[in-house]
C-alpha cells in the first residue's frame, strides 16, 4: 500500500511538471502568436536600381537611374513610388531616306511611377523579412520633360522637291501602365537582391503643335523608345527597415 501511495505521488508530480510546462508553452506561444497575428505593416525598403547605370556603359546614347520606397503590409501587399530620370539622344536611331547633317532628336527629364505589388510566396508571420516573387502594376507619368528636335526632314514628294527640315524645342508631359513581376530575396541582415521584368503599356503622349505641325513624340524619360521599348528591366538592391514594434 506504501509502494503505491510513492508511486501515485511521483505521478501526481511528473503530472503537474507536465501540465506546468505545456502551459508555460501554451502561453509563451500565445503571447508570440498574439504579437505577429494582428501586425500589419512590418517596415519600408528602399531600392536602388543597378541596371539602368549599366546599360548606360554599353548604350552611350541613354542614361539613366531610379531608386524606390516600397512598404510592407501583411507580408502580401507591397504599395510602391518609384522615381527617375532618363537622358536619350535618339538622333542615330532614325534612317532617313535623305540624308541631312546635323539631325538631332534629344529627349531628356524625370518620371514617377505609383502603384503595389502583391507577395505570392507563402506567408510567414515570424520573419520580418520574406523572399518575395511578386506580380504588381503601375501608372507612370513622365511631366513636364524636354525634347529638342533639330533638322528632322520632312519628305516632300510633289515634283521630287527637297525635303523640308524641320526643327522644334519644349516640354510636354506622357503616361503609361505597366505590368511586373519579380523576385526580392533577403542577402544578409536587410540588404536584399532582386530583379522586375515590366511590360508597358501604349504610351500618350501630349500632342505638341509648332509652326502648324503636330510633333508626336516617339521617346520618353522612363519608357524609352515608343514603338521597341515595351520591355523593361530592373536588377536592384535594397535595404529594409523593419518597424520593431506594430500596433
Amino acid at each position: 500500500m506504501k509502494l503505491k501511495l510513492n508511486f501515485s505521488s511521483i505521478t501526481i508530480k511528473w503530472i503537474a511538471i507536465v501540465i506546468l510546462l505545456h502551459s508555460s508553452a501554451s502561453l509563451l506561444a500565445a503571447d508570440k502568436k498574439k504579437k505577429w497575428e494582428g501586425k500589419t505593416f512590418y517596415g519600408v525598403s528602399v531600392d536602388l536600381d543597378l541596371f539602368s547605370p549599366i546599360l548606360h556603359i554599353f548604350n552611350r546614347d541613354r542614361l539613366g537611374f531610379n531608386a524606390s520606397v516600397q512598404a510592407d503590409f501583411f507580408h502580401h501587399l507591397y504599395p510602391e513610388i518609384v522615381v527617375g530620370y532618363d537622358r536619350f539622344d535618339a538622333s542615330d536611331e532614325y534612317s532617313y531616306s535623305t540624308p541631312v547633317s546635323g539631325n538631332l532628336y534629344k529627349v531628356n527629364g524625370l518620371y514617377m511611377k505609383f502603384g503595389a505589388a502583391y507577395n505570392l510566396w507563402k506567408k510567414n508571420p515570424d520573419k520580418m523579412i520574406l523572399p518575395n516573387a511578386y506580380i504588381g502594376m503601375m501608372y507612370a507619368v513622365a511631366p513636364k520633360y524636354s525634347y529638342k528636335i533639330q533638322n528632322y526632314p520632312i519628305e516632300n514628294s510633289y515634283w521630287d522637291k527637297d525635303p523640308t527640315l524641320f526643327s522644334a524645342e519644349g516640354k510636354t508631359t506622357a503616361h503609361w501602365g505597366e505590368i511586373f513581376v519579380g523576385l526580392k530575396t533577403p542577402i544578409v541582415g536587410g540588404l536584399c537582391l532582386g530583379w522586375e521584368v515590366i511590360y508597358k503599356l501604349p504610351l500618350y503622349a501630349k500632342l505638341q503643335k509648332e509652326d502648324d505641325k503636330i510633333i508626336h513624340q516617339s521617346y520618353a524619360p522612363g519608357y524609352g523608345d515608343k514603338e521597341y521599348g515595351k520591355w523593361g528591366f530592373r536588377y536592384t538592391i535594397s535595404y529594409f527597415f523593419h518597424k520593431q514594434n506594430n500596433k
